[in-house]
């Protein structure tokens, strides 16, 4: 299993890197969640 921590900022990076994250993506303008339509207990199907 690898860990693959979000850094947005040095201090984000450093605290990644110190958890022992294996893999780590650096933020940007671009989001692909920022539109996403998350699943919640209304529209779960069993």
């Amino acid at each position: 299993m690898e860990i693959l921590a979000p850094a947005g900022s040095p201090a984000a990076l450093k605290a990644a890197i110190e958890a022992g994250a294996d893999s780590v993506y650096l933020g940007s303008s671009w989001n692909a969640r920022l539109r996403a339509r998350n699943i919640t207990a209304e529209n779960k199907k069993n």
